[in-house]
């Protein structure tokens, strides 16, 4: 439904309307259009760059309605019926609790309107949803009458989502009273009150014992599934005998547990019962019924499954053994994966009361125990304990040290132990532990360097096994000013002087590194470095390194240099040409007057930051791209600031949007639409990693470089995020349902915008809404969610499966528990992740490019004051007269 379109109209009052003139004002007779086959599917060429929705920006004070005057009016039993009965026609508060609907109704105020009053124009921005008490208006688009609105309709419910203009003009035909509800008033009691929901329900998964072992994220995905489930005064929840799946937690009532007809006991607001049933799926062991009205929240044991990844007792044990070895000195210097490989390894088994665990005489360096629940003690010496959490062995086993047990080790109640021989260790770590660990502390270590930044995870692991150990005695020159160097060093333990031309300059110790530029140029050493008493290096050698790149690799490595360069000035800039414009600023792309190295830069006016009230979200898009460091992702190389602007001096990325390398393609090959999906979940676990959501991922925000890879651009709607946020931002097509409704969301909203990508690279279109233009209809079509596949596509395709996952409503089972568990997708079979990001894999479309030489020639000849050039772009644009309600904190840009 558009912003002032009547769900149930009078098909007498209707006039049909051109959908070219007025889109959003729909019809109840719709048009069922034959299904295309993939031949006839064509791409639409409507390229969107910015957000359409950007709620974080501020508007103008708007004010619908201005001639009505409010009327004090208690609400009587006939105008809340009156209300909700509209209500229940938008899907905006199909999915709100009774107490949010009674709260929404509290808030809303009566205004009364004389006859032949405008309540709102055609083409502005409106603020307010409104509900007919008594009276009529009609509906006006480009001067012709659409509709009639009658007592009890309702129109204009966009607004409560935001300020896209208005689809026509509403006036009143006789005297009218209009229950009003305002957008800040409905989002800010929305959002009050979801945040108060999660985090009682956030509260309640903390008090349950059995998740005490999840992880944040864990619990955070949890909190996502939970579904509200009432029951009246003596109704049954639970019969004892019967099969059980969910875990129940009470949140307002009061429940009785009964066997076989005897009171057990009673439970109030916070307790739970049925968690076995999470766990074990047995049946129920009591008759639970509700001695009042009870409202509970549910844990489903399958979908829980399904959001966490694995059974629940699965994700407990492995999520005890990672505490384990995080507490255990030795075992905590395994990197993720090698802890991950060792955990999958290990094997369970449960014991009894005083069950034998460990038998005396057991060789300690047979294998490795982990105690993941309950406690060990000596059969002899009782004070001899292992607690949950201890490892056992791993000491012995690396240090293959011969020590039997003395006496046997028995179980203290209910027990549960993971073992994994000394063999099985070794094999899962990848080697022997000294060995493994030194490379691991290099690694670490090398990953922080710029120059190894772009190599993938198995490059890594085989440059671990290049690094040299060397050692040096006290004043020993390692390496000797102005000769060739051949190697790069990476100090372990000690200190050295570095010495240039006689002269001490500075001193480096432990983890600091000297020499890398060596492995990629012949540079000739440019200063000595000696050692003071003993250092230990690793040495990783030029001829070692150049062997595992090839030609692709080296040259990206090349390229990252460059960009890591932050000593260049905006002096040392000169202006090409200008690139784009958008409403905060423009792009252009520059070159460095020497190297000739291209750059894009992105102004952003102070006249339109003051104006917009948008230095908070510079100041944060700044903060987000210094976290940033991909391949696949723009990189900021430095900013600056004067007196006119801010400056973003970015990569400048030669390309194609994604956009428009789609209708090259038409629909995709799925061998190729898997290579995309792929390049965004890699982008995305870079992000995520950082707890930084995107919020308007879409073809048009990537481009396709020069080898054929996308990379992500435009950080100006993403943010960080811990738990939920509430700002609707993003483009309405690719907005997840828990965006669009201001319950509240989190990371998993980029997942569902991956899955609608996919569907429109495998299907040409866009799966909800794709004929709609109008914002409301879209929303709709999302919050139904009606996920059909064309015809022509095979039901045992693997993607059909995949899609539904990613489009799940709810957020938590999008990704399969976690970024492994989506990369380990059967749809993902065969795909060589690192080579994507190596750009090893061949691309589906490499864009052909223009060259810019002559316009590079062109520039640097005419030498033009970069400042003229901006200014003379900028005069041609308006700027908006600052309406300022709040002021910016003093030296807000003091970073840049």
């Amino acid at each position: 439904m558009g912003s002032c379109a009547v769900k149930q109209r009078n098909k007498g009052e209707i006039q049909k309307v051109n959908p070219q003139i007025a889109p959003e004002i729909r019809l109840e007779e719709e048009v069922k259009r034959p299904q295309k086959s993939s031949a006839d599917l064509t791409r639409k060429h409507i390229k969107q760059k910015k957000a359409v929705v950007d709620a974080r920006l501020h508007t103008d004070e708007i004010t619908d309605a201005p001639t009505g005057n409010q009327v004090e009016k208690r609400k009587t039993p006939s105008d809340i019926k009156l209300i909700k009965a509209s209500l229940q026609k938008h899907f905006i508060f199909s999915s709100l609790t009774d107490k949010q609907i009674d709260l929404i109704i509290e808030h809303m105020k009566l205004y009364a309107v004389n006859s032949n009053e405008v309540i709102f124009e055609q083409n502005s921005k409106g603020n307010a949803f409104f509900i007919v008490a008594t009276g009529r208006l009609e509906v006006v688009v480009n001067n012709n009458r659409v509709n009639l609105i009658k007592e009890g309709d309702s129109f204009g419910e966009l607004a409560l989502i935001h300020d896209t203009p208005r689809s026509a003009t509403v006036r009143t035909i006789m005297n009218t009273a209009l229950w009003v509800l305002d957008r800040k008033t409905f989002r800010s009691t929305l959002e009050e009150l979801n945040a108060l929901n999660y985090k009682e329900n956030r509260s309640f998964i903390d008090s349950v014992p059995i998740f005490q072992i999840l992880s944040e994220s864990q619990k955070e995905s949890l909190v996502s599934t939970l579904t509200s489930l009432k029951f009246q005064s003596g109704q049954k929840i639970v019969n004892e005998g019967d099969p059980g799946d969910l875990l129940y937690i009470i949140k307002e009532g009061n429940v009785v547990c009964t066997q076989k007809g005897m009171e057990k006991r009673r439970l109030t607001k916070g307790d739970f019962f049925g968690e076995q049933a999470l766990l074990y799926g047995s049946v129920r062991t009591a008759t639970v019924t509700a001695v009042d009205e009870a409202t509970c929240v549910a844990l489903n044991r399958e979908e829980l499954a399904t959001t966490l990844g694995a059974s629940l007792q699965l994700i407990i044990y492995k999520n005890s053994m990672r505490i384990a070895f995080d507490k255990n000195e030795t075992l905590k210097k395994l990197t993720k994966p090698q802890s991950e490989a060792l955990i999958n390894e290990m094997q369970v088994k449960s014991y009894e009361n005083n069950e034998v665990v460990i038998n005396q005489g057991t060789s300690k360096c047979e294998g490795i125990w982990v105690i993941v629940k309950g406690e060990l003690k000596g059969k002899v010496n009782k004070d001899s304990k292992y607690k949950v959490f201890d490892v056992i062995g791993e000491s012995h086993v690396i240090q293959n040290k011969e020590e039997i047990f003395v006496e046997d080790f028995v179980a203290v109640g209910d027990v549960d132990v993971t073992h994994i021989s000394a063999s099985g260790f070794s094999n899962a770590i990848g080697g022997d532990y000294a060995q493994v660990t030194s490379n691991n502390e290099a690694i670490q270590l090398l990953k922080r360097i710029q120059l190894f930044k772009g190599l993938s995870p198995s490059q890594f692991q085989v440059l671990a096994t290049m690094i040299k150990i060397q050692e040096f005695d006290d004043s020993q020159t390692i390496v000797e000013q102005n000769n060739v160097g051949d190697c790069f060093f990476l100090i372990k333990s000690g200190k050295v002087d570095i010495i240039k031309d006689g002269q001490v300059i500075r001193n480096i110790t432990k983890h600091d590194y000297f020499g890398e530029r060596s492995l990629l140029f012949n540079n000739f050493r440019t200063a000595s470095v000696v050692a003071r008493k003993k250092v230990v290096c690793w040495v990783l050698y030029k001829s070692d390194f150049l062997g595992i790149l090839n030609e692709n690799i080296r040259r990206q490595l090349l390229e990252r240099i460059e960009l890591q360069d932050d000593s260049i000035t905006l002096q040392d800039l000169t202006i090409i040409k200008l690139l784009g414009s958008g409403m905060f600023g423009n792009v252009f792309l520059t070159a460095h007057k020497t190297k000739k190295t291209l750059f894009a830069l992105k102004t952003v006016d102070r006249r339109k930051i003051s104006a917009y009230e948008i230095e908070e979200n510079i100041v944060l898009e700044r903060k987000i791209l210094l976290q940033l460091d991909h391949v696949l992702i723009m990189k900021l190389v430095r900013t600056y600031k004067d007196s006119k602007r801010l400056y973003f001096l970015m990569e400048f990325i030669r390309g194609m949007d994604l956009f428009d390398v789609l209708r090259k393609l038409d629909l995709l090959k799925e061998c190729d639409a898997r290579f995309y999906t792929a390049c965004i979940f890699i982008i995305l676990e870079h992000l995520h990693e950082r707890g930084i959501i995107y919020r308007d991922l879409k073809p048009e925000n990537m481009v396709v470089d020069t080898e054929g890879y996308p990379k992500l651009i435009d950080f100006g709607t993403a943010k960080f995020v811990t738990g939920r946020t509430y700002t609707i931002v993003g483009t309405p097509h690719y907005m997840a349902p828990e965006v669009i409704t201001s319950h509240g969301y989190g990371l998993a909203a980029d997942y569902w915008t991956v899955g609608i990508m996919l569907y429109e690279f495998m299907f040409g279109c866009v799966p909800f809404g794709e004929e709609e233009t109008d914002p409301y209809a879209i929303y709709e079509k999302v919050q139904e969610r009606k996920l059909t596949f064309p015809k022509w596509v095979d039901n045992k395709n693997k993607v059909k499966e995949f899609i539904n996952q990613l489009l799940s409503k709810n957020p938590a089972s999008r990704l399969g528990g976690n970024f492994d568990n989506l990369k380990a997708n059967s749809w993902f079979i065969g795909l060589n992740w690192d080579k994507i990001i190596s750009k090893e894999l061949k691309a589906p479309f490499v864009p052909k490019l223009a060259p810019l030489d002559i316009e590079i020639e062109n520039a640097l000849k005419g030498n033009k004051v970069l400042d003229e050039v901006i200014s003379k772009v900028e005069n041609k644009e308006e700027v908006p007269k600052s309406k300022r309600r709040t002021q910016p904190p003093p030296n807000w840009d003091e970073e840049f």
